[in-house]
């Protein structure tokens, strides 16, 4: 496998590469200064709790500090990502997850619905399935036809993929060549082998621009807001948005990305609050942005009343999907949905806030939606 061809396998093995259990107790045992008996005796009862966290986890979210979490009830609020999809189907309909998961599928009904989005403006590879009016290659003359008309950037990325894996950025050079990002430089038929060598079909899309706000404080990359939301008899409830930052040079905003930043963002002003950048006893508190040194605590998002109706014009269109989030960057057009999701990963919040998903709030919203929460060793108000 070449470099080039390799590119949605590098990046599926570094986003889903699990810790060797033996590092990960050395790792956190050393943070916590304990016997690995004594921790592992102290993990034990967020296990079994509620949240039914993995050892990894207790150790990402730090629940070993007792002075981050002294109270035993704080620790029991972190939910376990094993614990989503159990959760998510029991609010949401499953005849709807082709409508989030096909990306194209999704933007077709967001532009239906004059909800401003992405705009694919040809597909390559996969299955030969047809995408209405949007070109589909399938054929490398056609698409080197196609390419060879363009001169801005493009962003690509799989129809129906997880986290960005295999997302790149296409730049035309001159002369027959182009960059493609993770993969270096190369001739249309190099462009071609690297998107034809993923499982799936790529989206080719017009690049997104920051707002100019949005640019001075994060750079060129794309970064967007998590909005994660219950829609509850047709009312949307948006009890947590974090603000996904990429930083260096990765193509995506994805906290698995290393070096990427997650921030607690409040979901009535859009005042960025605690930034964070890894996990455990990585874990880093940061004010702000490494690349471009501005300040990211305590600014505003900007058109964040319009991020708020773009939220609930969205979550109104699935309401089938009781449980659901969204990402969505602001562009100098106004806030832009990226992507919608069935459910939400509890990761990025509960990195961001330094606290447990399991709120109050949000059982009675899980609740109301459908699904059942162990509430047996939590002291609700």
């Amino acid at each position: 496998m070449t470099d080039a061809t390799a590119l949605h396998a590098q990046d599926i093995q570094q986003s889903r590469a699990r810790k060797n259990s033996m590092d990960i107790l050395k790792a956190g045992t050393g943070a916590a200064k304990l016997h690995p008996f004594k921790m592992v005796r102290d993990f034990l009862p967020v296990a079994r709790g509620p949240g039914r966290l993995t050892f990894a986890e207790y150790v990402d979210y730090r629940l070993y500090d007792r002075d981050l979490y002294p109270d035993n009830d704080q620790r029991m609020r972190f939910l376990s990502d094993r614990l989503h999809w159990p959760l998510c189907y029991m609010c949401s309909d499953r005849k709807w997850d082709a409508t989030t998961e096909d990306k194209w599928i999704a933007e077709v009904m967001l532009r239906e619905a004059d909800i401003q989005t992405t705009r694919t403006v040809a597909v390559t590879g996969g299955s030969a399935r047809s995408y209405g009016k949007t070109p589909h290659f399938t054929d490398a003359s056609e698409f080197k036809n196609f390419m060879a008309a363009r001169t801005e950037p493009l962003f690509a990325k799989i129809n129906g993929g997880v986290g960005s894996e295999g997302a790149t950025r296409i730049v035309p050079l001159g002369d027959n060549r182009y960059n493609v990002a993770g993969a270096g430089d190369m001739d249309i038929d190099g462009v071609y082998s690297t998107l034809q060598s993923a499982d799936g079909a790529y989206l080719l899309q017009e690049e997104l621009v920051h707002h100019p706000d949005i640019r001075a404080m994060m750079g060129p990359r794309i970064a967007t807001i998590r909005a994660v939301s219950f829609v509850i008899n047709g009312k949307v409830h948006t009890p947590y948005t974090v603000l996904k930052i990429p930083t260096g040079e990765n193509i995506a905003d994805n906290f698995w990305r290393a070096g990427n930043l997650v921030a607690d963002v409040d979901e009535q002003t859009g005042m960025i609050g605690r930034v964070v950048r890894g996990k455990g006893p990585q874990t880093e508190e940061l004010t702000h942005h490494p690349d471009t040194g501005a300040t990211l605590t305590g600014r505003s998002i900007p058109m964040w009343d319009k991020v708020r109706e773009v939220i609930e014009q969205t979550g109104s269109l699935y309401v089938p999907v009781g449980y659901q989030s969204l990402d969505i960057a602001i562009t100098a057009d106004g806030p832009t949905v990226v992507e919608v999701n069935t459910g939400s990963s509890f990761t990025l919040p509960q990195i961001a806030k330094g606290t447990g998903f399991l709120t109050d709030e949000v059982i009675g919203l899980f609740e109301q939606a459908g699904a059942k929460i162990d509430k047996r060793k939590l002291n609700l108000n």
